[in-house]
């Protein structure tokens, strides 16, 4: 199978080719801002670029001094700058590289929690656990991430952040039957039908997308909606449901384990802070079934589905996991085609790439630190993060670019500053007429980022390039305050 990166050099030039080369990145995601003042809108481009220069320093400490501190503290503040305003020229841009990218886009949706628990002056908080404690409360957040089905990031299609009202306090069953009688739109599942349809309805003519989404999104609404929308999806099961009869089987477990083995498949399990790294060879089984709508009760009644629908069921199942590891077991339901073993393991290989916005939120949470933020207010609050979505997608797109075209120029990637400081810094030298490929700078940053570059470690991660990030932008700061110096001397 595929690795999430192995992409073709094509797929990277699209990207190129949409004007990426050229053009300061803040300036390319965010040129086409309309906040309905000009002022306002160059206040935000500055802005992003202090704070992309510095992503994890407070935000006083990016800015350099007071007067930019508050004009950065105003913008957030300005009710202006709605997040779907910040926003915006971004996905634009997103669905240029849509567009230009020739291939099938994966859109990732997922949900992170953001906590403020320890800032007990910020208002607007809401809980972001199982009760409503004071020390555990936030943000949520629910994006829509778009990748080429070869790896590529492309950006965000939607995203919503609010704070959730104070958990009522309910036995189990209580919940149970709360929910059961609440219409999909006052609940929070709903946030999976809004992504959805940001997604359709910012798809550009032409282009094919699939949505990809975990358990969470198994609800039988989301699958109604996909299909009154003529939406691809790709989600994982959540529950067994049952069938209606006619295709002999009850439930969905019994029409899986009936089901011939199509193929066996290789995939790539990405570690995390409970597991390791590792490759699982899996089987492959496939399926078509007609599911049951649940059964709803009071307001609910009236809004839900209520007829049988048609999915495909594909199941990859290891059968020999490591010993004290626990099995993969994945249930998927589309409604794409499965015809054969080509098409079931296409699939399983999009849902192995679903773990590309986790690696997003883990960069905005570890490699930003935007939970350290001291804005005090959840407006405020809601734009920085929108602005720092942003950002993190740059450092999440340095690394994937390094790897799809290692053999550009490094000035596709970074500005003739930052290849400058790589080479003072780490080779000790000036840099040379030509500029160094993509990946001999990626590897500079990797070095500055604690990349040892040993035979066995391979090219530099994530984590460790916006470590590396980090350090530069401190060092080209430094390199052309030194220049100023150096140029004032010689003119006076």
């Amino acid at each position: 199978m595929s690795k999430l990166l192995d992409v073709q050099y094509s797929a990277v030039q699209s990207v190129i080719d949409a004007g990426q080369q050229e053009v300061c990145w803040v300036q390319q995601e965010l040129g086409g801002v309309e906040l309905g003042d000009k002022r306002l809108d160059r206040r935000l481009i500055t802005t992003a670029e202090k704070l992309a220069a510095s992503p994890v320093a407070p935000i006083n400490e990016a800015c350099g001094n007071w007067a930019e501190t508050k004009a950065t503290y105003r913008l957030f503040d300005n009710p202006k700058a709605t997040p779907a305003a910040l926003l915006k020229p971004h996905t634009n841009e997103t669905v240029k590289r849509m567009v230009t990218s020739g291939e099938t886009v994966l859109v990732m949706q997922d949900t992170v929690f953001f906590s403020f628990q320890t800032h007990v002056k910020t208002k607007g908080l809401g809980p972001i656990g199982k009760s409503n404690s004071g020390s555990d409360r936030g943000l949520i957040m629910h994006n829509a991430l778009a990748f080429t089905a070869s790896g590529l990031v492309l950006g965000i299609l939607s995203q919503q952040i609010w704070a959730r009202k104070d958990v009522p306090e309910e036995t189990a069953p209580e919940k149970i039957a709360r929910l059961a009688c609440t219409p999909i739109d006052e609940k929070e599942s709903v946030k999976w039908l809004k992504a959805l349809r940001d997604t359709v309805a910012r798809t550009p003519p032409g282009v094919k997308v699939v949505t990809i989404a975990d358990r969470e999104s198994d609800f039988y609404e989301f699958i109604a909606e996909a299909n009154d929308l003529k939406a691809s999806y790709l989600i994982r099961a959540r529950i067994d449901r049952q069938l209606d009869g006619d295709d002999g089987f009850a439930n969905m477990t019994e029409a899986v384990a009936a089901a011939e083995v199509l193929g066996t498949l290789t995939v790539e399990i990405p570690g995390n802070g409970k597991r390791k790294p590792r490759t699982a060879i899996v089987v492959v089984r496939s399926a078509e079934v007609t599911i049951k709508p649940p059964v709803k009760r009071g307001k609910a009644k009236a809004s839900a589905s209520i007829e049988p629908m048609t999915v495909n069921i594909v199941a990859a199942t290891e059968t020999l996991p490591p010993e004290g590891v626990e099995a993969i077991s994945w249930v998927l339901l589309t409604n794409l085609p499965i015809r054969d073993f080509d098409d079931a393991a296409e699939k399983v290989e999009w849902y192995d790439k679903r773990w590309g916005i986790e690696t997003w939120h883990k960069v905005l949470k570890s490699g930003c630190k935007v939970e350290a933020c001291l804005l005090e207010t959840a407006d405020r609050l809601k734009r920085f993060l929108t602005l720092f979505s942003i950002i993190g997608f740059r450092l999440m797109h340095i690394t994937y670019f390094a790897r799809l075209n290692p053999d550009a120029p490094s000035t596709e990637l970074f500005t003739g500053d930052e290849v400058e400081t790589l080479h003072i810094r780490v080779k000790r030298t000036e840099p040379p007429k030509e500029p160094p490929t993509v990946k001999e700078a990626v590897r500079m940053l990797g070095c500055l980022g604690g990349h040892l570059g040993r035979k066995g470690d391979g090219e530099p991660g994530t984590t460790v390039l916006w470590r590396g990030m980090l350090r530069l932008c401190e060092s080209v700061e430094a390199l052309l305050a030194y220049k100023e110096i150096l140029s004032a001397k010689n003119t006076s």
